[in-house]
């Protein structure tokens, strides 16, 4: 039995072409969209977090960080002008303004004072985030 098993594979083995042709890439299956919005997210993921180490190094203070100081200064500014009660007493907020120049002011300090920016980085980013400069 071995004897006659032998022989045929020896036989086929000889009908074998000396080089076997292969496709240089296998065929891949489509990708599926669950599959591609996982892909595309882990793809944002990941170009947020370089941007925000580009940012940090750059000691570019974060939108969230100026958002806050922005809100805090106008805060801070309608305490000090006693907007609450003026308007309670009007009946309305006629009259009532707070200058481009005092939110810039006081923006400017919360960030640098009470949240450790530096002050160039301060001003671009408030300037940037109120719309004040071009952005590249």
């Amino acid at each position: 039995m071995f004897t006659e098993t032998s022989h045929l594979l020896a036989g086929l083995i000889e009908q074998m072409p000396e080089e076997v042709h292969l496709d240089p890439e296998p065929v891949r299956a489509p990708e599926t969209g669950s599959a591609r919005t996982a892909r595309e997210r882990r793809e944002a993921a990941e170009r947020k977090r370089r941007e925000r180490a580009r940012r940090k190094r750059g000691g570019v203070p974060d939108p969230q960080l100026v958002d806050r100081a922005i809100a805090t200064a106008l805060n801070d500014i309608s305490r000090r002008a006693a907007f609450r009660s003026r308007a309670k007493a009007l009946g309305n907020f006629n009259g009532m303004a707070i200058t481009l120049e005092a939110i810039l002011g006081q923006s400017i300090q919360e960030l640098v004072e009470h949240r450790g920016v530096g002050l160039p980085q301060a001003r671009a980013a408030i300037k940037q985030r109120l719309g004040l400069t071009r952005q590249a």
